[in-house]
């Protein structure tokens, strides 16, 4: 049967955030970024992605299991010109990732590219939340980062890799940023719950039963691997970005990502670049103008109103 919903205003679901997650021990900066990056997920996706406020239960098993720890430094492990590795000690996912875009768009901004790794890190919320928080200083922000094993190898059916998302957000001189906000996969386990809930099939393009098969039964796929974005093309990209942002740098990779109940070891890699030291920023407008309207000029196939660059819709 449908999920019944009700609608909060945004400001309700930020204060009722901050002050659930000071109850479990953030400090308030902590709690109003813990936040944001909620609300964030919760305006921007379908509420059975899971990135809404739907992940408070988690923050409260995690913290009293150890793997979260509100007010935890981040430590500097290495560093060179224009990067740097951090250990965020078990601190919570969006306020390191937060933390360590600052720190990419300090480096961009003085060099033209920061590159921040991130390891000892949690669940960093939505990678589109971190990447648009560059956008802010008009300079373009990449965030990705590695997850718990729910994707198989290609032709396997053993979850060994994560869905491992990526984002990219780049200032524009219209109303929205762009902003390519994906998971490695064609879905998330949040969706196939919300199906299974609703008691709804799910696309048979979303996940696999423990067998390999092709299933549209959300019970089935909750017990095997999740089906990757352009079948082997996804299997590898989310390969690569288990060693860029886990066998690289001392986080975890594959099935050691969230293994330990202590010590969850996910890893980030964000990095910031500025137009200005490129093509200078009035140009690469320009040339972004032109690349945007290349794509909205198209001609539209039978049936399509309109095309969309990547966050228009959002």
């Amino acid at each position: 049967m449908p999920i019944e919903m009700k609608v909060y205003s945004s400001a309700t679901l930020h204060t009722f955030g901050v002050a659930v997650l000071e109850a479990m021990g953030a400090p308030r900066d902590e709690a109003m970024l813990v936040s944001d990056a909620l609300l964030h997920g919760a305006l921007h996706g379908h509420p059975g992605q899971g990135q809404g406020y739907n992940k408070l239960p988690r923050f409260w098993r995690e913290i009293r299991g150890g793997a979260y720890r509100p007010g935890s430094p981040l430590e500097s492990v290495a560093a060179g010109a224009t990067w740097v590795l951090l250990e965020g000690h078990n601190g919570l996912g969006p306020v390191v990732a937060a933390k360590a875009m600052d720190r990419a768009i300090a480096l961009a901004s003085e060099h033209g590219v920061g590159q921040v790794w991130v390891r000892g890190s949690n669940h960093l919320s939505s990678c589109g939340f971190h990447a648009l928080r560059a956008v802010e200083a008009g300079i373009i922000g990449i965030c990705m980062t590695n997850a718990g094993p729910e994707l198989a190898p290609w032709g396997g059916t053993t979850p060994v890799l994560g869905t491992n998302p990526w984002a990219i957000a780049v200032p524009t001189r219209g109303e929205f940023p762009l902003l390519l906000d994906i998971a490695l996969t064609q879905s998330g386990k949040g969706m196939i719950r919300w199906f299974q809930r609703e008691g709804r099939p799910i696309p048979r393009n979303w996940a696999y039963a423990p067998d390999g098969r092709e299933t549209d039964d959300a019970a089935l796929a909750l017990q095997g691997p999740l089906v990757p974005i352009g079948e082997f093309k996804g299997v590898g990209l989310s390969f690569m970005t288990d060693i860029l942002t886990g066998v690289l740098i001392g986080a975890g990779y594959g099935v050691h990502t969230y293994a330990d109940p202590t010590r969850r070891n996910v890893g980030h890699f964000l990095m910031a670049v500025d137009p200005e030291r490129f093509v200078g920023r009035d140009a690469f407008y320009d040339r972004l103008d032109d690349l945007m309207h290349q794509v909205w000029s198209t001609r539209r196939r039978p049936g399509v109103d309109a095309v969309y660059v990547p966050g228009e819709l959002e």
